[in-house]
């Protein structure tokens, strides 16, 4: 469960209703880059045993084979663990006050932003393609009339869901609000 004081500038009677990351699926497309990338070295070593064997086993198509391999899974590795720390880190949370926005880009870019849940004044749900209205995810795209002009929640789980307690959210703190101001 998330507790608010790990959320910044918390609110007195604040709850968090939501803590969103992207779709398990994108986790798994980085896994299946990372394997396909992984045997195309193998697959590239079996065609120039095929057509050129004496430059596979000499010591020095050997020796540059080997440091060519070595940089070509390290870097594969790092891409991955890269793109998983964005994908990881990358956070949206809705409370019964404010819309926070956690975006991190590479490894050491981090954007955080927030809304205060009664500037939003629409809320789009957007599902594209077979794949992702078979295993409900999609996009949210969040609409202001502040600075901020849009928020985007990207291949989230249920983006119809999160779209309805969003709006539900910001009608409720505009009742809320009235009321203040009235009984003001």
């Amino acid at each position: 469960m998330l507790h608010l004081h790990h959320l910044p500038n918390s609110k007195p009677g604040e709850k968090p209703v939501l803590f969103l990351r992207r779709h398990w699926l994108a986790v798994l497309r980085l896994f299946f880059f990372a394997l396909l990338a992984s045997v195309a070295p193998l697959l590239i070593t079996w065609l120039l045993g095929q057509t050129m064997p004496s430059l596979l086993y000499s010591t020095e198509g050997s020796a540059i084979g080997s440091v060519f391999l070595s940089i070509f899974y390290l870097s594969i590795v790092t891409f991955f663990f890269q793109e998983f720390i964005d994908y990881y880190l990358d956070v949206w949370i809705v409370t019964t006050e404010r819309i926070i926005n956690i975006e991190q880009h590479g490894l050491f870019n981090r954007v955080a932003s927030e809304m205060h849940i009664a500037l939003v004044q629409d809320v789009t749900a957007e599902v594209q393609g077979a794949v992702a209205t078979f295993l409900d995810y999609g996009q949210v795209h969040i609409q202001s009339a502040g600075e901020t002009k849009r928020f985007h929640f990207k291949n989230v789980s249920h983006p119809e869901q999160i779209r309805n307690t969003i709006l539900r959210l910001a009608e409720e703190d505009r009742g809320r609000e009235d009321s203040i101001n009235h009984a003001a």
